[in-house]
């Protein structure tokens, strides 16, 4: 059983223990800059699209764009990322999506206004991240020592969500007062820092170099299936991940589509919108600490999918768009609640040995997740109405949410309350004389997953 203790990243002080480390705070606020650069970019794209063609399904089609080559790209990017430099990797994958970021604002401000030739260069920018996201998260754990992991984790997890709702919001400004080029640009700009601050800044916690056959993807990532597979704690992060990004994540690709087509607000409401998530984002923070100083990672997941659920129909049965962007400052709380604790969850339960790999299936479920809710809503929008198609996410979700609570097995909350298994050495049944310890090491980590 893990200690109480254990149950929340965030005890005492411990969440901001990371910062006190220079080199992780220096890539912290370069990440931060990077992802909201990106954002700006992610609005950008389907706000100009929805303009160009008036329809939800090519909001879809954009989200899908940027996040289906991520999916796809997953297993070796894993595999890269427990093999190769990753601090170079994902130098060179941020100066390439930068780049697509420069190439869309010439686009744009040349007068190339192609809805495909947009989506088309949003598949590039899928491609850079795709190769680069784990090696980003595995990152995490090269910016400082052992002891301060737990709290960098949550501040990466903090970071990415907080960048998700205010580079939306900052950008619907920028769309709004000046135009798509100027959005484009400032994402060139944005992106291109994290490039630098990663040339300037050396790890603490250098990555250890792996064995040879970890550099194939086919035997590396089965490996990380296994692994996965044989954690309920990490199963069921996955599948928290798997239902907010499915049905809740859509809500930033919804607020787009009601602010022109229900409000009647263009990007001004857009801005507004993104505002009142960004707002509960920035809120979430000193609630998420709070929460897990008392509650175990279980119970606060349980309450953040019901609440955002409950304040995900709020926002599709609001009558205004000051009610509306009320009820988005209720979604961005309980969506940073519920995304950072079950990722932060991977993290701190995963073995050094695969965290690549299986910070890469994170990866594939949260982007495959995005993609398919996003193409899937987009469609119900546009032939049931936008309003029914979040009502009926926000119920799936807080139905989900009780059938966690209550659990199996292999799938229950109270799996997220574990703690990683240091024992952990391979899974991989490779010679002979190791399948037996190989077997029994993936025994003891699942009992003792079980157990916690």
């Amino acid at each position: 059983m893990a200690d109480p203790a254990e149950a929340g990243p965030a005890r005492g002080d411990s969440l901001a223990s990371a910062l006190r480390h220079r080199p992780f705070v220096q890539f912290w606020l370069g990440a931060f800059l990077a992802s909201a650069g990106g954002w700006f970019q992610s609005l950008a794209v389907p706000f100009v699209l929805l303009q160009l063609t008036g329809s939800a399904f090519w909001v879809g089609l954009a989200t899908a764009a940027q996040f289906v080559p991520i999916m796809v790209l997953g297993p070796w990017a894993g595999v890269a990322a427990d093999r190769l430099d990753r601090r170079r990797l994902v130098m060179v994958t941020q100066l390439a999506r930068s780049l697509v970021a420069l190439a869309m604002c010439v686009c744009w401000w040349s007068g190339r206004h192609d809805p495909l030739l947009l989506v088309g260069l949003a598949v590039l920018t899928g491609c850079a991240q795709g190769i680069s996201m784990p090696s980003w998260q595995a990152l995490v754990n090269d910016y400082v020592p052992r002891e301060a992991l737990d709290s960098a984790a949550s501040l990466n997890t903090i970071q990415f969500n907080l960048a998700r709702s205010l580079g939306p919001a900052v950008a619907g400004l920028v769309l709004f007062w000046v135009g798509p080029a100027a959005a484009f640009f400032v994402s060139f700009v944005m992106v291109l820092v994290v490039v630098v601050v990663l040339l300037v800044t050396e790890p603490v916690n250098p990555q250890p170099r792996r064995a040879r056959k970890d550099c194939v993807a086919d035997g590396g990532f089965r490996e990380a299936l296994r692994y996965t597979w044989g954690s309920p704690g990490v199963m069921t992060a996955l599948t928290v991940v798997f239902l907010v990004g499915s049905l809740g994540m859509p809500v930033f690709q919804h607020v787009i589509t009601f602010a022109e087509q229900v409000f009647d607000s263009g990007a001004l409401g857009v801005a507004l919108l993104n505002l009142g998530l960004g707002a509960g984002t920035l809120a979430g923070v000193p609630v998420l600490g709070g929460m897990l100083r008392i509650m175990r990672r279980s119970t606060v997941v349980a309450i953040a999918m019901c609440g955002y659920g409950i304040t995900f129909a709020v926002f599709g049965l609001a009558p205004s768009l000051l009610t509306a962007t009320l009820a988005t400052v209720g979604v961005g709380v309980f969506f940073l609640l519920a995304l950072s604790v079950a990722q932060n969850t991977i993290q701190m339960l995963v073995a050094d040995r695969v965290r690549g790999r299986v910070l890469s299936i994170n990866v594939i479920v949260y982007t495959g997740s995005v993609s398919l809710g996003a193409a899937v809503q987009g469609g119900i929008g546009d032939w049931l109405g936008l309003r029914a198609t979040v009502l009926g996410a926000a119920a799936l979700l807080v139905l989900a949410a009780a059938l966690l609570a209550v659990g199996s097995h292999r799938l229950s909350l109270r799996h997220l309350n574990g703690s990683r298994d240091e024992s952990y050495v391979s899974v991989t049944p490779e010679p002979a004389s190791s399948s037996a310890s190989s077997g029994a090491s993936t025994a003891h980590e699942r009992t003792r997953t079980d157990a916690s």
